[in-house]
């Protein structure tokens, strides 16, 4: 009887470890069907300086101001600001590259964001927005339709990053552009910045 109930509990470990192995796997798979289609963590250029990234795009449609590299504790991230611009007006966008939408299903883009020294979020404003037809020449031209996300109020704690949520992006096919608008100046004291560090696509 014993040797009998060594064998059922030998058999019954054996299911176990044969179980366990098979859930092991199937996590990992199921990682594998999640890849990154776009990650960028803004650590390219010195501390302070107009951030330069490979096939990314820093440009300013209204005064000079730029998106600034910014590196706080070993951290980098991306920051646009107007103050002492002496401008009355200040627009930069920073576009990312080209991403497919062709690859697989389900695009998620998710970045996180904060702001410091913003009070008034209709004059001093960050928008992100999508393009699917910008060539990566002719920026003017491109229409540029924008994303619903969840962006700080003149309320957040200054340069505490919080999180975009997930913005579908399923719904776009060939090639899109991601960019990140802020509107800006020293008139009327809308000075304040914004920071984005980040910025991921993936799939659902």
């Amino acid at each position: 009887m014993k040797i009998k109930n060594l064998k059922i509990w030998a058999l019954a470990a054996v299911a176990i470890v044969a179980l366990a192995g098979c859930t092991q796997d199937e996590d990992y798979k199921t990682a594998e069907f999640t890849p990154l289609v776009l990650a960028e963590d803004f650590l390219h250029s010195a501390d302070n300086t107009p951030l330069v990234i490979t096939n990314w795009e820093n440009i300013a449609t209204a005064g000079t101001a730029k998106w600034k590299q910014q590196i706080y504790q070993g951290n980098g991230y991306a920051e646009f600001t107007s103050y002492q611009s002496g401008e009355p007006s200040n627009i930069g966008w920073l576009v990312s590259p080209a991403v497919s939408m062709d690859v697989a299903e389900g695009e998620i883009l998710r970045f996180q964001v904060s702001q410091s020294y913003v009070s008034n979020t209709v004059s001093n404003k960050l928008e992100v927005l999508i393009s699917s037809d910008y060539d990566g020449t002719n920026f003017a031209a491109a229409t540029w339709t924008p994303l619903q996300a969840n962006l700080p109020t003149v309320d957040a704690n200054y340069f505490v990053f919080q999180d975009s949520g997930e913005i579908d992006l399923s719904g776009y096919t060939g090639n899109i552009h991601v960019a990140f608008k802020v509107t800006g100046g020293t008139a009327n004291a809308i000075d304040g910045s914004y920071q984005i560090d980040n910025v991921r696509i993936y799939h659902n």
